[in-house]
C-alpha cells in the first residue's frame, strides 16, 4: 500500500498524471482503502485488548477499569480514523493564537490527550511482561511519530513555504506519516498476539460465517 502511494505521489507531482483511481490508494486522502485498513487495524487492536484483558488476574478494580478504558479508546480512534473527528478542532480563528508549528490546531488537544494517556495508563503498561511492555511502548512511539510529529513537521514546512502543499515533498512526508501510523498499529497487534498466545497460552479462534 505504501509503495502504491509513493508511485501515485511521483506520478502526480513529477509527471502531472491524474487518475480517479489514485484517490482509492492516496494515503493523504480520506474515505479510501488506506483509511479503511487503518480503521480495521484499530478495531482489531480493541478486540485483542478485550481478549487479553479477560485472562488477566486483576490485583485491583482500578487496573480492570483501565483495561476496559484502553479498549474503548482504540474503538474511538477507529471511529476518528474513519470519520476524521479530529478535523473539527481545526478552527481558523485559533490558528492566529497558536505558534506556526501548531498550525494544524488539532495536535494541541490530542497532544494533551497523549500526556493524560501516558499518565493514566502508566500502571497498566508497567504491569505488562517486560517484552510486551517494550513492544507496546515502541509501537506507541512509532504511531505518535507518524500521527503527531510528522503532521506538525509537514504543516510547518508548508506554512513557512519550505515545501508546497501540493508537491512531491509534502506527498512523501504524508506517506511516511501514514506508514508510521500503520507500522505502529501492526507492532502493537503483534505485541497483543504474543501476550495472548505465548504468555497467557490462549487459543484464539476467529470464525467467519456467511449466511445465505
Amino acid at each position: 500500500m505504501t509503495a502504491i502511494n509513493i508511485l501515485i505521489v511521483v506520478a502526480m507531482f513529477s509527471f502531472n498524471l491524474r487518475k480517479e483511481w489514485f484517490l482509492l490508494f492516496n494515503m493523504d486522502k480520506e474515505m479510501n482503502i488506506p483509511t479503511l485498513f487503518a480503521s480495521l487495524l484499530l478495531i482489531f487492536c480493541a478486540v485483542l485488548i478485550g481478549i487479553v484483558a479477560k485472562k488477566i488476574p486483576y490485583k485491583s478494580k482500578d487496573l480492570a477499569k483501565k483495561w476496559r478504558a484502553f479498549k474503548w479508546i482504540f474503538l474511538f480512534l477507529a471511529l476518528d480514523e474513519a470519520l476524521q473527528i479530529h478535523e473539527v478542532f481545526i478552527i481558523n480563528g485559533l490558528k492566529q493564537l497558536l505558534p506556526p508549528i501548531l498550525n494544524s490546531v488539532w495536535v494541541v488537544p490530542y497532544g494533551i490527550f497523549l500526556v493524560w494517556f501516558l499518565l493514566y495508563f502508566k500502571q497498566l503498561i508497567f504491569s505488562l511482561p517486560l517484552k510486551i511492555r517494550r513492544l507496546t511502548l515502541f509501537s506507541g512511539a512509532v504511531y505518535v511519530f507518524g500521527a503527531l510529529i510528522l503532521e506538525i513537521i509537514g504543516n510547518y514546512l508548508v506554512l513557512k513555504s519550505v515545501i508546497r502543499l501540493h508537491g512531491i515533498s509534502y506527498g512523501l512526508i504524508t506517506t511516511l506519516e501514514e506508514f508510521a501510523e500503520l507500522s505502529g498499529l501492526i507492532i502493537f497487534i503483534y505485541a497483543l498476539l504474543l501476550y495472548a498466545l505465548d504468555y497467557q497460552k490462549q487459543k484464539i479462534k476467529i470464525n467467519l460465517r456467511i449466511k445465505s
